[in-house]
């Protein structure tokens, strides 16, 4: 009984293996190829990617410089856009030189110039820099050396100019091209300028009384009598 099993088992396997190996031999879905062709077309790619051998560049020579037929008389030079326009931001050799002509313009020599503040006029300290050498030990050198009225003057000027650049830019200076030009800042000659109007707390008072009188009329025309 084992024989025989063991015969029909050999027999089946011989017959479906040429059908297996047709299967492996026909053409692989949408390539064209078998997979014998495929396989040794994989073989052959991995075999030509480890190649030594690369393709030679073909360089070719770049051509010569373009070189004026004159150069005793050279063109004039270019007149300074940020000079000749005025829309345009000031170029930092202007502001270095603007700071430098305004760095000391007091009469005793002191720096009035918002960007030539000192840490002493900026109010900054490192640390409580105790004052160790004088009568008492725990008093720091902010309350030693108390701001002279020209230096709170000068801070209080740089805190205003600093807050008026920070909400909508100088309006006499243009500093970068995402500032609107200058002649956009300037108000329309019909515009109310410099009135305030009416205070917000007044006009949310007279809405609240409005509406609390236009409550209590309709609640008395409800009224029969």
């Amino acid at each position: 009984m084992s024989s025989n099993f063991a015969r029909l088992l050999v027999g089946a396997t011989l017959l479906a293996a040429p059908l297996v190996l047709s299967g492996c031999l026909g053409p692989t879905y949408g390539t064209g190829k078998s997979q014998g062709e495929t396989l040794f077309d994989d073989i052959d790619g991995l075999v030509s990617l480890g190649g030594s051998r690369a393709q030679a560049i073909d360089y070719k020579p770049r051509p010569g410089l373009v070189k004026p037929e004159n150069t005793s008389v050279l063109p004039p030079p270019q007149t300074r856009v940020a000079g000749a326009e005025g829309n345009w931001p000031e170029s930092p050799e202007q502001r270095s030189a603007r700071i430098r002509a305004s760095a000391y313009q007091a009469e005793d020599g002191e720096l009035v110039s918002s960007e030539f503040a000192t840490k002493r006029k900026e109010g900054a300290r490192n640390g409580t820099d105790l004052n160790r050498l004088g009568s008492n030990a725990f008093t720091t050198a902010r309350d030693s050396d108390p701001l002279s009225p020209s230096e709170l003057r000068s801070r209080k000027d740089l805190y205003a100019q600093r807050l008026q650049a920070s909400k909508q830019g100088s309006p006499q200076q243009r500093a970068y091209l995402s500032e609107p030009p200058l002649a956009y800042r300037q108000p329309a000659a019909s515009a109310p300028v410099g009135v305030q109007g009416e205070d917000e707390s007044v006009k949310e008072r007279r809405i609240r009384n409005d509406t609390e009188e236009g409550l209590g009329t309709k609640l008395r025309n409800l009224l029969p009598f």
